[in-house]
């Protein structure tokens, strides 16, 4: 047996053609055969849970373009520790490297696995090599490898003893199972329910981001499902097991229509790698769609705490890298027609005076025109093929800039403001221009400390294309040290989705605009609000807008943003980090003294509170609910935002996470809200205690609708 412990607690067991992974909290295994790895355990050591049969025969993967009669000849296994460029927690990674012999010719598909130390969950890929590995693996990261070791295929002879679904014979033929699926678990327990959540990106056409289904295993039942989530829960005991496909959302898959989860009785598979024979024709290594397994306690608390854990994770939270308070004048529909030194150096000063931290000059900034220019002539402007022609599309434009940016970063630097850009990867030809895009993003890094791109114009349409464009994100990551931050634009077309390597920046979730009547702050609330349990705040930036625009636009609208007011529109969105989508020296100077006074009273408290487990309370928002978001700091300290909409009680109970019955809560009001843009701050800090019920419920009053309060909280031990 060949063991070794590496970060931490995570570690490797190989003996003869078995290998293991896991840490204190997971544990799983496989065998390898000439058909490929069969996962034979998933272990949840807590709970002392085993979540597969042992009777398990069928390869842990099947896709197309690998023929049913190729054979596993060897696998090596190289094992090192990885942190992502520094973007991730340290954690290790395992590339099993698998050569088949595949219609007369040699392929090498790597089973790349991930262990976080003290997480419940573990990850694995699959990447087609380009070209025949090393001996090391051909790790794509620069650590060292720590071993190398190899795995002897089993070749006894397949003898399946797994359960068969019990059909009629003129059924047997639903009983076949499909060919593209990137895990395979034969679920041991009968007895539980399961629950799938879809997302949806593409916000221009959706705001009903979280769609939900859910049911009892039956032994005979087919189910094809759609989403990125699956949770198996025993309805007899503790435990709960949580599969997630990692990738785009179903409106951005690259096999529209197909299933991401599949029920074969009591067997599950997570369907679709993404890669088709034509993606592995360029001749270049492409990884397919990732999958996360893991267990908690099976309770809802529980299952927040793994996604959270899940992210945090994958992107280690750095408070002076991942909390900001940018503006962006693209929201103001002005697009890029105001655009040039004098006007961007206006709204740096308002910026300024405002208290936040970023300001991003969207599209108009370069040279070259696209298709949302208001210069771009009926049908014309770019959106891709960026190096054609002169290849000057993004140098700095000279008639709006003509002494170029540097008397903007001079201008931003003296205001402790940091500057971001619009930027568009070229999507021509599958992303062939990505090197030119890393060259073109760390030339304006380093000429302009540009710290945050908005990525936008993204049009993924192969696997090919989206593993370019990840290469090209972690190139410059890796490149400036993780001092480049991503806004991941998912408001439009085929995109990484929220699963899908969205780790090496925000999403910028949504355009909404008072000129086209479709925003309203509850709206923006409630997308948060339903998002949380599976995405982390701090990776969302959304947006407030300037209410007192368009207000003709809404005529009577009891809900209008006009009508809840400025101060409110911001904090719906003060837990996450916050866009002000607007030209910010539009603003009257009442709405610039109200802001200012609110962003002044949240901004030292911003890091914290993102820095926490923000999950949602009360209502789901809909402009007439108690609600607000909690922010859960440890296990007696956090953060409360309550919130009172449209609402006819002034009083109301709400379910805190992690507060016990009848405890007693020490509430440090930070500000409150009394009436529109009426903003009251406690700078005394005064505390006040107050009691949960025997059902865990705490009550607060609010006297007005459209108000809110802000705490912080402690739990009395």
């Amino acid at each position: 047996m060949l063991k070794s412990k590496w970060i931490q607690d995570c570690y490797v067991q190989i003996e003869g053609s078995k290998l293991k992974v896991g840490n204190t909290a997971i544990e799983r295994s496989w065998a390898f055969e000439e058909r490929g790895p069969i996962s034979k355990s998933i272990y949840d050591k807590k709970n002392q849970v085993e979540w597969l049969s042992r009777t398990n025969e069928t390869t842990m993967f099947q896709f197309p373009w690998l023929s049913p009669s190729a054979k596993l000849t060897n696998a090596s296994v190289t094992a090192s520790e990885e942190d992502d460029y520094g973007i991730s927690k340290p954690y290790l990674r395992l590339d099993v490297d698998m050569a088949y012999d595949h219609d007369d010719e040699r392929l090498t598909i790597r089973l790349t696995l991930k262990v976080y130390p003290g997480s419940s969950f573990i990850r694995h890929e699959y990447s087609v090599l380009a070209g025949k590995p090393n001996a090391a693996g051909e790790a794509e990261s620069d650590s060292a490898a720590s071993f190398v070791a190899l795995i002897q295929p089993d070749r006894q002879a397949f003898s399946s003893t797994e359960d068969k679904l019990q059909l009629d014979d003129n059924n047997k033929a639903r009983g076949k199972l499909g060919g593209d699926y990137c895990d395979w678990l034969p679920i041991q327990h009968l007895h539980c329910r399961w629950a799938c959540v879809g997302f949806r990106d593409q916000t221009d056409t959706h705001n009903n981001l979280i769609s939900k289904e859910s049911g009892l295993l039956y032994v005979n039942e087919q189910l094809s499902l759609r989403g990125n989530l699956l949770t198996l829960k025993s309805t007899l005991g503790t435990g709960g097991l949580m599969v997630a496909k990692e990738g785009p959302t179903p409106l951005g898959d690259l096999q529209p229509g197909c299933t991401d989860f599949y029920f074969h009785g009591k067997r599950l598979s997570v369907k679709g790698s993404g890669i088709t024979q034509s993606d592995l024709s360029a001749g270049e290594t492409i990884t397919s769609y990732g999958t996360m397994v893991g267990v908690y306690d099976g309770d809802a608390f529980s299952e927040h705490r793994l996604m959270h854990d899940y992210h945090r994770n994958l992107r280690h939270y750095k408070p002076d890298r991942d909390s900001f308070l940018m503006s962006n004048t693209w929201g103001d529909r002005s697009k890029d027609g105001a655009l040039n030194e004098a006007f961007v150096l206006d709204e740096l000063r308002a910026a300024s005076n405002l208290g936040l931290t970023v300001l991003q000059i969207d599209d108009g900034w370069q040279k070259g025109v696209t298709v949302n220019s208001v210069n771009a002539a009926p049908g014309g402007g770019l959106w891709s093929h960026y190096y054609s022609g002169n290849g000057q599309f993004w140098h700095v434009h000279p008639e709006r800039f003509p002494n170029g940016l540097s008397p903007l970063v001079k201008s931003a630097a003296e205001k402790g403001i940091q500057l971001g850009l619009w930027f568009s990867p070229d999507s021509s030809d599958d992303y062939v221009n990505w090197e030119k895009d890393v060259t073109t993003l760390l030339g304006l890094h380093e000429a302009y400390d540009i710290v945050a791109f908005k990525l936008d114009g993204i049009e993924i349409r192969s696997k090919l294309g989206e593993t370019r464009l990840l290469t090209m994100m972690r190139q410059v990551v890796k490149t400036t040290g993780g001092k480049v931050v991503f806004n991941i634009d998912a408001t439009a077309r085929t995109r990484l989705g929220y699963l899908g390597q969205t780790q090496y920046g925000t999403i910028f979730l949504e355009n909404r605009y008072t000129d086209w009547g479709n925003y309203y702050p509850h709206w923006t609330l409630r997308n948060l609000w339903t998002l949380l349990p599976y995405f982390p705040a701090d990776r969302l930036q959304m947006e407030f807008l300037n209410v007192e625009r368009n207000q003709d636009k809404y005529e009577n609208d009891p809900l209008s943003p006009f009508h809840s007011g400025q101060v409110y529109a911001f904090m719906v969105v003060a837990f996450t980090n916050p866009l002000a989508w607007m030209e910010t020296t539009r603003l009257t100077a009442t709405q610039s003294v109200a802001l200012s006074n609110v962003i002044e009273a949240v901004k030292p408290h911003h890091p914290a509170i993102l820095g926490g487990h923000v999950l949602p309370l009360g209502e789901e928002p809909s402009g007439a609910s108690w609600t607000g978001l909690q922010s859960i700091i440890d296990e007696h300290n956090g953060y409360l935002l309550v919130i009172r909409e449209k609402h006819t009680r002034s009083e109301y109970a709400l379910k805190l996470w992690g507060v016990e019955p009848l405890s007693t809560l020490c509430l440090t009001e930070i500000i409150r809200l009394a009436d529109k843009d009426v903003v009251i701050s406690n700078r005394a800090e005064e505390t006040v205690e107050v009691e949960a019920d025997a059902n865990g419920y705490v009550s607060f009053k609010l006297s007005a609708h459209f108000s809110f309060s802000l705490y912080r909280y402690q739990i009395a031990e």
